[in-house]
């Protein structure tokens, strides 16, 4: 039965003890968790991103070398490379930009009587100049005989030839 006595109006219902403010801990760690899956979501897509990037310089980078191996095989003098001593300074080709932010530096070493070692070091740099990514090829040469195969040992015109088996190699 409802009393209206004064003092039944203010009725309290019995507090529990342990269990104050669990709604609030539980809604915190449940707030928490979530945006430490979100966090690590971005986390991770910005470690693919940066991962993409890279393999983008690094092959930028090798492009770049190969094309520095290219530029020398077709400027390069036979007349030149038979100045160069055996086991010598390499002869250095110099540094050229072949894009936008990126370069390739070229050398040749003469190795034998006829074998030369052409190095070219291909970077991609970023606004500021430093390296972000860096690859190095070598092409093995032999001077041969102008129109003439490579066994053959004329003197008179000379150009420079890969070597069929094995000439081309990274070089790290």
């Amino acid at each position: 039965m409802i009393s209206s006595s004064p003092g039944s109006r203010h009725r309290r219902l019995p507090h529990v003890q342990g269990e104050s403010g669990v709604a609030l801990v539980a809604a915190v760690f449940a707030l928490t968790l979530i945006g430490a899956l979100v966090a690590s979501s971005f986390f991770a897509g910005r470690l693919e991103q940066q991962s993409g990037q890279n393999v983008l310089f690094s092959g930028q980078a090798r492009e770049a070398a190969e094309a520095g191996l290219a530029e020398a095989m077709a400027t390069v003098n036979a007349a030149v490379l038979e100045d160069l001593p055996v086991g010598g300074v390499p002869l250095d080709l110099g540094t050229v930009a072949v894009g936008e932010e990126v370069t390739v530096h070229s050398k040749i070493a003469r190795l034998t009587s006829r074998l030369f070692l052409i190095r070219a070091q291909g970077t991609r740099h970023d606004a500021s100049g430093a390296a972000l990514a860096t690859r190095t090829l070598g092409m093995l040469v032999q001077l041969v005989a102008s129109g003439a195969p490579p066994q053959a040992e004329a003197e008179d015109q000379q150009g420079v030839s890969r070597l069929a088996e094995r000439g081309w190699v990274g070089l790290y």
